[in-house]
C-alpha cells in the first residue's frame, strides 16, 4: 500500500515526470487504438468475405459435379462427392434436396445445420446440363436439358470466424500493449532526464537560498532546462559578489562602529570620572561647610545671629538633599543597594506617610487623602515607603488645584498601590521619558524648588530591584496614577518591632582618628569633635596618622578616612594599612563625596560602613557610637 501511495504521488500531475507522460502516452494510445480498431475490422470484413466466397464456391462446384450422380441415381458416387467437397473446403456440412425440398443425400453436422447463429449456408441450383460430364448426353431422352435436379446446401461453421476473431483482437490488443509500453519507456526517459535536471537545478537554487553562495549548477548550456541553468549561474555569481561587498560595508560598518563605540566608551569613562571628580570636589566644601555650619550653631550664643544661622543651615540642607539624590541614582545602579522583603502591615507606613506629607499639601491648599489599607504585603517596607515617598511627592509638586489620594486595591496575590492626583497630566508621548533621569516636563527653568527631576528615576530602579511593575495612567489636564504591584504578605508572620532604645553615649575616653587630605575638613571636624568632647587625632595620610598614634601612645577605638587620597592611594587601603601596623581590626567608616557607582560597590563589598559628604553630624556621631560600644562590648565578652 504504501509503495502504491508513492508511485502515486510520484505520478501526480503536479509533476513535470507526469505531464510529459500524459502527454506522450494520449496520443499514442489514442493513434494505437484508432489503428488496431481499424485494422482489425479490416481483417475480419475479409476473414468474413472469404468464407462467403469459399461456401459459395463450395456450392457452386457441387451443383456442377451432382447432375450425373442424381441422374444415375449413383448414391455411392453421390456421397462420395458430398464427402470430398466438405473435406476440401473444410464445410461443416453438405446436403442435396429435390425441388420440392425432400433430403436425398446429406453428409457432416445436419443436425445445426437449421440454426443460423452457428452456421453460415449457401445453396446453389443443380440442373441437368446439356453434355453430361463423360461426353455423352443424358439418358433419360425425355429429359430436357436444364431441368431443375435439386438444390445444393453447404454450410461453414461460424466458430471458424468467431476464433479469427479472437485470435485477430489477442494479437491487436498485444501489438498495442507493446507500442504503448515502447512509448511509454521513451517518454519515462526522456521524462527522467528533464526531470533529473529541473531537479539539480533546484537543489542549487535551494543551497542557495541556504546561504550557500558557492553552489553552481553543471548542465550544458544547450536547450531551454539548460539557458535555465545558465541564469540560475548567473544569479548566484550576482548574489557572491553582492554579498562580498555586502559583508566588506558590513565590516567597514562595524569597524567604524566598534571605533565610535570605543570613543564613546572612552567619553562616557572620561564623563564618568568628571562626574565623580566634581561631585567630590563639591562635596568637599559642602561637607567642610556643613561642619563648621554644626560648630557655629554649636557655639553661637546671640539670639540676633541664630536667623543667619538656620539659613545657613537650611541652603546647606537643601544642597545637601539635591545631592543625595543623585547618590540614590549611582547606589542604584552600582547595585550596593539590597532589597530585604519582609512581611509587614501597610497601614503603619501610609500613616507616617500621612504626617510627613500633609503640611506639605496643606500649604498648597490641596487635599491629601489616605484610604484605610488593612493589608500584609510581602516587600521591603523601606523602599517601598520610599517609592510611596517619591510618587507622594511629586503628585504635591505638580498639582495646583484639587487633590491627591492614595490607596490599594487587592487584585489576586497583588496589592495594586496608587496615588492619583489631579494635576496637570503627562502627554501619551512622553510618558516614557518621566521615568529618566533630570525630566521635568513642567519646570522649564529648572526651579530647585521643584526638584532635579530624579524621583521618579529612583521609582523605576527601586520596582526593577523589588521586581515590581510600576505603571502609569494619565491625561494631560485630568491628572495622573501612578500604581505598583506588591505581592501579598501574610499577617501570622510579621515580625514585632524591636524595642526603642535610647541612643548609648561615646565614652569619654574615646579617641578617634580621621585621615582626610583637606585641610578645613579636618579642622571643621575638629571644631565638632571639640564640641562632642571627643579626641580626635586627624592626619591627611596614612604615614602621617602612624606618627601621631605612635606620639599619643593608645591605638584609635575609630578610623573615619576619606575614599580619596593623595598618590593614587584610597580609604580603604589606608585602613588595610593602619590594621596592618598596630595588629588589629580597628572598625573603621570610610567617608567620600564620590558617587560613581564603582566606587560604592567597591567599598560595599570591602564591608566598611559608608557615609557621603556631606554627611550630617548626627548620623556621623550615631554610628561612631554603635562602633566603639560594639567593640568595647565584644572585647568585654
Amino acid at each position: 500500500m504504501n509503495a502504491l501511495r508513492a508511485l502515486a504521488s510520484r505520478l501526480s500531475l503536479s509533476s513535470i515526470r507526469s505531464r510529459i507522460l500524459v502527454i506522450a502516452l494520449l496520443p499514442a494510445l489514442l493513434t494505437e487504438f484508432g489503428m488496431v480498431a481499424y485494422f482489425t475490422t479490416q481483417s475480419l470484413a475479409a476473414a468474413e468475405a472469404a468464407l462467403q466466397t469459399r461456401a459459395r464456391n463450395a456450392a457452386h462446384h457441387l451443383a456442377d459435379a451432382l447432375p450425373y450422380a442424381l441422374v444415375s441415381g449413383d448414391t455411392v458416387r453421390l456421397y462420395e462427392l458430398l464427402g470430398t467437397e466438405m473435406e476440401t473446403s473444410q464445410l461443416s456440412y453438405t446436403r442435396i434436396v429435390d425441388p420440392r425440398g425432400q433430403l436425398i443425400a446429406s453428409t457432416g453436422d445436419t443436425l445445426h445445420a437449421s440454426l443460423p447463429q452457428t452456421h453460415f449456408e449457401q445453396r446453389a441450383e443443380i440442373r441437368l446440363p446439356a453434355v453430361l460430364p463423360d461426353g455423352t448426353p443424358p439418358g433419360d431422352p425425355g429429359a430436357a436439358v436444364g431441368v431443375l435436379l435439386g438444390h445444393a446446401d453447404v454450410g461453414v461453421s461460424l466458430d471458424q470466424v468467431r476464433a479469427f476473431k479472437r485470435d485477430t483482437l489477442l494479437h491487436a490488443v498485444l501489438l498495442m500493449l507493446v507500442a504503448l509500453a515502447l512509448t511509454g519507456a521513451l517518454a519515462w526517459r526522456l521524462s527522467n532526464r528533464l526531470a533529473g535536471q529541473l531537479r539539480h537545478v533546484g537543489q542549487v537554487v535551494g543551497r542557495l537560498a541556504c546561504d550557500d553562495l558557492t553552489a553552481r549548477t553543471q548542465l550544458p548550456p544547450q536547450g531551454e532546462v539548460g539557458a535555465l541553468a545558465t541564469g540560475v549561474n548567473g544569479l548566484a555569481e550576482v548574489l557572491q559578489t553582492h554579498r562580498g561587498e555586502l559583508e566588506k560595508r558590513i565590516r567597514e560598518a562595524t569597524a567604524d562602529l566598534a571605533a565610535k563605540k570605543t570613543m564613546a566608551e572612552r567619553a562616557n569613562q572620561a564623563k564618568s570620572r568628571f562626574f565623580a571628580a566634581a561631585s567630590h570636589d563639591l562635596r568637599q566644601p559642602l561637607h567642610a561647610l556643613s561642619l563648621f555650619v554644626a560648630a557655629l550653631k554649636a557655639r553661637n550664643q546671640q539670639p540676633e545671629t541664630q536667623t543667619l544661622i538656620d539659613n545657613i543651615e537650611a541652603s546647606t540642607a537643601a544642597m545637601e538633599l539635591l545631592f543625595n539624590a543623585l547618590l540614590d541614582i549611582s547606589r542604584l545602579d552600582a547595585g550596593a543597594i539590597e532589597a530585604h522583603p519582609v512581611h509587614f502591615p501597610l497601614q503603619k507606613i501610609l500613616d507616617d506617610l500621612d504626617h510627613q506629607f500633609s503640611p506639605l499639601a496643606a500649604e498648597k491648599l490641596l487635599r491629601l487623602r489616605f484610604r484605610p489599607c488593612r493589608v500584609t504585603l510581602y516587600s521591603d517596607p523601606l523602599l517601598i515607603e520610599r517609592i510611596l515617598a517619591n510618587l507622594i511627592a511629586n503628585a504635591i509638586r505638580y498639582t495646583d488645584d484639587g487633590g491627591v489620594l492614595v490607596a490599594c486595591r487587592r487584585r489576586g496575590r497583588m496589592v495594586r498601590l496608587s496615588v492619583v492626583d489631579t494635576g496637570r497630566g503627562i502627554p501619551p508621548d512622553q510618558q516614557e521619558s518621566v521615568f529618566h533621569e533630570f525630566v521635568q516636563l513642567h519646570n522649564p527653568a529648572r526651579d530647585r524648588s521643584k526638584g532635579l527631576g530624579l524621583g521618579l528615576a529612583i521609582v523605576s530602579r527601586l520596582g526593577r530591584l523589588l521586581g515590581h511593575r510600576v505603571d502609569l495612567r494619565s491625561r494631560p489636564g485630568h491628572g495622573s496614577m501612578f500604581s505598583i504591584d506588591v505581592p501579598c504578605g501574610d499577617a501570622t508572620l510579621i515580625q514585632p518591632p524591636a524595642p526603642a532604645t535610647p541612643p548609648g553615649q561615646i565614652p569619654g575616653d574615646a579617641l578617634v582618628l580621621l585621615v582626610d587630605d583637606e585641610s578645613a575638613i579636618l579642622r571643621g571636624m575638629a571644631e565638632l569633635f571639640d564640641n562632642w568632647n571627643i579626641d580626635l587625632v586627624t592626619a591627611h595620610s596614612a604615614a602621617e596618622a602612624e606618627q601621631w598614634i605612635a606620639s599619643v601612645g593608645r591605638l584609635p577605638d575609630v578610623i573615619v578616612s576619606d575614599y580619596r587620597l593623595p598618590d593614587d592611594i584610597d580609604g580603604i587601603e589606608v585602613i588595610l594599612q593602619l590594621r596592618r601596623q598596630f595588629g588589629r581590626d580597628i572598625p573603621a567608616i570610610v567617608v567620600t563625596g564620590d558617587t560613581a557607582p564603582d566606587t560604592i560597590l567597591r567599598i560595599s563589598q570591602a564591608g566598611f560602613p559608608l557615609l557621603h559628604k556631606p554627611l550630617r553630624p548626627a548620623k556621623l556621631r550615631a554610628l561612631l557610637t554603635h562602633l566603639i560600644q560594639q567593640a568595647r562590648a565584644s572585647a568585654v565578652g
